[in-house]
C-alpha cells in the first residue's frame, strides 16, 4: 500500500533537519580552541620555566658551596693560633680548639652552613661539634639531621663534587670530607697538624676522624619556583576568562551574519526571492551571501519562467480544447445540417486533437529535459551512427513534405561517425526544426549533415527558402512560447534547444545571405566508437 501524500510530505519535511545529539554554538567552538591553546602554552611555559629554574638552582647552590669551601682554607690558621704546645693533646682539647677556631674565624662565608663533626670509623657514630645548641638550637638540629643522612649515605669523604640528599621533602646540596688544609704553606696538604719545638717535631695532632660538611637548603628556591607556577596558573585562568569574553565579542558578528543568511534561506523557501542586503562580516559568509543572492535570482527567474510556462501552456491547451468542445457540441445538437459541414467539423476535431497531442508530447519532453538538467532524471543514451539518424528523420518527415507538395534537398556528407545520444529525443529535435522550416519555406528545405573542421562535432543543418527570421523574433527564437507570425504554440524550438544542450551540444539560427532561415545543431562525436568501427572494417576487408 502506498503512503498518503500528506504522510509523504511530512516525512520529507522531517528529513530536511540534520540529526545531531548536541548543537554547540559557534562561539563555544572558538572558546574551546582558545582554551586548548592557552592550556598548551601554559603547560609548555611551565615545563620550560621549571627546567631553567632547576638548572639555575643547581648552578647557584654549587657556586655558593664553592665560595663557602674556599673560606675554610684559612680555618687552619685560626686553629693553629688556638693550639698551645704546653697543652695536653687530648680529644677534648682538640675539639675545643676546633670549636674555638670556627667561633673566632672571621673569614668563614655565610653563603652556606658549615658544620664540624667527629666520626668514629668503626661504629659510624658521629658527634656534631659545630654548630652547638648554645649557638643556635635550630641550626644544631638541622646540622645533626643533615650529617646523619650524609653518614648514612656514605657521602662524607668526597670534596670533588656537589652531592644532594632529600631531607623531609627538602633538597639539600652539600660538600663533605675529612680535614684537608695546609699548615705549612710550602708543604703538601695533610690531615694532621705538627707542632714543633726548637728544630724538631715533638708531637703530632691526629685529625683524620674530623670532618667538615658544607650544605645549603634549596627550599627557598623551590618555593619561589612553586610561586612562579602558581602565578602562571592564575595567569592562564585569567586568560581563559578573557578569552571567553573575547570569543563572544568576536563571534557575535559571525553569529549575526549566519542568522541573517538563515532568515534569507527561509524567505527563499517561502518564495520570497528578494536578495539579502547589508554588511556581512567575514569573507566566507560574504561569498556565501553572494552565492545565495545569485541562487535567489536564478530561482526567481525559474519561478517566473515556470509560472509563465504554465500560463502559456494552459492557454495553448485551452484553445484546441475549446475548439474540440465547440465542434463536438455542434455535432451532438445537430448544428451542422449538411454532410459536408459535419465532415469539416470532424476534420477540425481531428486536427485540433493532433495539435493537442503534439503539444502535450513536447511539454512532456521539455519537462523531461528540465528534470535531466536538475539531476532528478537520467536520459538514456547510446552510441548511434549519425547516418542512421539522418535516414530516420528523413523517413519521418517525408510524408509531411509530400502532403504540402514541397521537397527535401539531401546534402548529407558523412559516414561511420558515431554520437552518444538518445535516438528518439534527437529525432524529435530535428523533427521540430523540420516542421518549423516546412511551415515557412516556399518550395524546399535543405537538410545537411557533416563534421566540423576538427572532426569533433557532427553538424546537422536544416535551411529553407522562405522569408527568413524576423529581426524582432531572432533574439528570442528559442525561448519557450516565443512564436513568429505563423507560429503554432512556440514550444518546438525551445524543446530542440533543450535536447541539443542535453546531448552536450548547441543550436543556433540565422538568416542566409540569399534569403531563408538556417538552423545548425552541433552534437559531439564519440571518437572511441569511431575508431572501433574503423578497426572492424579493416579486419573485415
Amino acid at each position: 500500500m502506498t503512503e498518503k501524500p500528506e504522510q509523504a510530505r511530512h516525512k520529507a519535511k522531517k528529513s530536511f533537519r540534520n540529526k545531531s545529539a548536541i548543537r554547540v554554538p559557534i562561539s563555544m567552538h572558538f572558546y574551546a580552541v582558545e582554551i586548548v591553546v592557552i592550556i598548551l602554552v601554559a603547560f609548555i611555559m611551565n615545563i620550560y620555566v621549571q627546567s631553567i629554574t632547576k638548572t639555575y638552582i643547581e648552578e647557584e647552590c654549587n657556586d655558593r658551596l664553592q665560595i663557602a669551601l674556599k673560606s675554610t682554607k684559612k680555618f687552619a690558621d685560626a686553629f693553629m693560633l688556638q693550639v698551645d704546645e704546653s697543652d695536653e693533646r687530648s680529644d677534648e682539647n682538640i675539639r675545643a680548639y676546633l670549636t674555638s677556631s670556627i667561633t673566632s674565624s672571621a673569614d668563614l662565608s655565610n653563603e652556606a652552613t658549615i658544620a664540624l663533626y667527629y666520626l668514629d670509623p668503626e661504629t659510624n657514630e658521629y658527634l656534631v661539634l659545630w654548630p652547638t645548641p648554645y649557638t643556635s638550637t635550630s641550626y644544631a638540629n638541622r646540622a645533626s639531621n643533615v650529617i646523619g643522612r650524609v653518614v648514612e649515605e656514605g657521602g662524607y669523604s668526597d670534596w670533588t663534587k656537589t652531592q644532594t640528599l632529600d631531607l623531609d621533602g627538602d633538597k639539600i646540596y652539600y660538600l663533605s670530607s675529612g680535614f684537608q688544609w695546609k699548615v705549612d704553606t710550602e708543604g703538601p696538604e695533610t690531615d694532621t697538624v705538627n707542632t714543633q719545638t726548637e728544630g724538631s717535631i715533638t708531637e703530632t695532632i691526629d685529625l683524620s676522624n674530623y670532618y667538615l660538611c658544607i650544605f645549603i637548603s634549596s627550599s627557598s628556591y623551590y618555593k619561589f619556583m612553586a610561586s612562579m607556577t602558581l602565578a602562571l596558573i592564575q595567569a592562564a585562568l585569567l586568560a581563559i576568562i578573557i578569552a571567553g569574553v573575547l570569543s563572544m565579542i568576536m563571534t557575535y558578528p559571525i553569529i549575526f551574519s549566519s542568522q541573517k543568511l538563515a532568515r534569507f534561506a527561509k524567505r527563499i523557501a517561502k518564495g520570497d526571492f528578494k536578495p539579502v542586503r547589508g554588511h556581512i562580516v567575514s569573507k566566507e559568509l560574504s561569498e556565501l551571501g553572494d552565492v545565495m543572492n545569485q541562487m535567489a535570482y536564478k530561482l526567481q527567474e525559474s519561478d517566473i519562467e515556470q509560472k509563465t510556462f504554465f500560463q502559456n501552456a494552459s492557454h495553448e491547451l485551452r484553445t484546441p480544447l475549446m475548439s474540440i468542445q465547440g465542434y463536438a457540441e455542434g455535432l451532438k445538437y445537430g448544428v451542422f445540417e449538411s454532410d459536408e459541414d459535419r465532415d469539416n467539423a470532424i476534420d477540425v476535431i481531428i486536427d485540433e486533437t493532433q495539435r493537442l497531442s503534439l503539444l502535450v508530447e513536447n511539454l512532456l519532453s521539455i519537462s523531461k529535459m528540465d528534470m535531466s538538467r536538475s539531476g532528478s532524471f537520467e536520459v538514456k543514451k547510446q552510441n548511434i551512427d549519425a547516418v542512421k539518424i539522418c535516414d530516420a528523420i528523413i523517413d519521418k518527415v517525408r510524408g509531411n513534405f509530400i502532403h504540402e507538395d514541397k521537397s527535401i534537398i539531401n546534402d548529407i556528407d558523412i559516414s561511420s561517425t558515431y554520437i552518444y545520444a538518445n535516438e528518439n529525443d534527437l529525432i524529435r529535435c530535428l523533427e521540430n526544426i523540420f516542421s518549423n522550416c516546412l511551415r515557412y519555406c516556399k518550395t524546399a528545405v535543405t537538410f545537411g549533415c557533416r563534421t566540423d573542421e576538427t572532426g569533433s562535432n557532427v553538424i546537422f543543418t536544416i535551411s529553407d527558402d522562405g522569408p527568413g527570421i524576423a529581426p524582432e523574433v531572432i533574439d528570442h527564437l528559442f525561448e519557450r512560447f516565443s512564436k513568429g507570425s505563423d507560429g503554432k504554440h512556440g514550444i518546438g524550438l525551445a524543446l530542440a534547444k533543450a535536447i541539443a544542450e542535453e546531448h552536450g551540444g548547441s543550436i543556433k539560427a540565422y538568416n542566409k545571405p540569399e534569403g531563408g532561415a538556417c538552423f545548425e545543431i552541433n552534437i559531439p562525436v564519440t571518437f572511441y566508437r569511431r575508431q572501433l568501427s574503423k578497426m572492424n572494417n579493416d579486419s573485415t576487408n
